[in-house]
Order: structure tokens, then sequence, then C-alpha cells
């Protein structure tokens, strides 16, 4: 199916191991995981690899230019997809528990 009958999809339905597809139109690398908060629909990225054996790397979501369930279309070469930085997971800082009296206390003073 080309891309022209093919309607683009959301950036919530791209499927795991989804092609990407370079400004040249070949395919460079597969889609890992897509980073982004579903919650708020901010689509950050996708998480990459451009063979089994390489490093995840991040694919920000503004060099995105076309979404299908199993493939995207980025403005990127396949040489630039390459040296893209390494996929850092976010650092999620955990608060510790507060007692249910000491929050009383904190709010009351």
């Amino acid at each position: 199916m080309s891309e022209i009958s093919e309607p683009q999809v959301s950036w919530k339905a791209i499927e795991r191991d989804a092609a990407v597809v370079t400004a040249e139109g070949s395919e460079a690398a597969r889609v890992m995981e897509v980073a982004g908060d579903r919650t708020a629909d901010v689509f950050s990225g996708l998480v990459v690899k451009v063979a089994l054996l390489d490093t995840k790397r991040f694919l920000p979501a503004e060099r995105v230019t076309g979404i299908w369930p199993h493939r995207v279309r980025v403005d990127l070469t396949r040489a630039e997809i390459e040296v893209l930085p390494p996929y850092q997971e976010p650092v999620v800082q955990r608060l510790p528990r507060e007692s249910f009296f000491r929050r009383l206390r904190r709010r009351f003073g």
C-alpha cells in the first residue's frame, strides 16, 4: 500500500519493530519503544536500533515526518540515525512516604 492511499495514524499507534524510513526512502532502523506521555498526549520521540546488537538510540519527535502503524518516516539520513545519542531512560525520583501525622503537622504547623 502506498503512503498516499494509507492514512497516517497517531503516535500512540506506532507498533514495536516498526520500520524507520529515512529521507532517502530506505529502511534504516527499527522502533524499540515510543517515548512520550500518553495521558497528556505528548510525543517525545522514538527509541530505535539500527542493528540487532546496536545501542538503543533516541530519535526526537521533531524529526518524524510521517506515522503509520508499521513504519515511520523521518527527515534524517541513515548516517544521521547511526550517530543519534544513546537513549537514556528518564530518571524517576521516588519520594519517601510521609506518615499521616507528619503531613498534618507540616500542613497545620
